[in-house]
């Protein structure tokens, strides 16, 4: 299970998607505790400049984006 996160440790670039499932919390709260615990990675989007987050819908699309672009790229 991948999770993203601000301050993640992985950046989505660097991932293997195969059989992952991806969850991304609400930018007020976040996963809940129990759900942190099982992750097995916690990953994050690599951004240049002062910014320090993205929306929860914002940052689920450039994901999803990369995840799609890799598989159409394999073809």
């Amino acid at each position: 299970m991948l999770q993203l996160l601000y301050g993640g440790t992985e950046s989505i670039y660097d991932l293997d998607y195969n059989k992952q499932a991806i969850v991304i919390g609400n930018e007020a709260n976040g996963v809940s505790k129990e759900i942190l615990e099982v992750s097995d990675m916690k990953v994050k989007i690599p951004m240049l400049g002062k910014t320090e987050s993205l929306n929860a819908s914002i940052a689920t699309g450039v994901m999803v984006y990369e995840y799609v672009r890799r598989k159409v790229t394999k073809q």
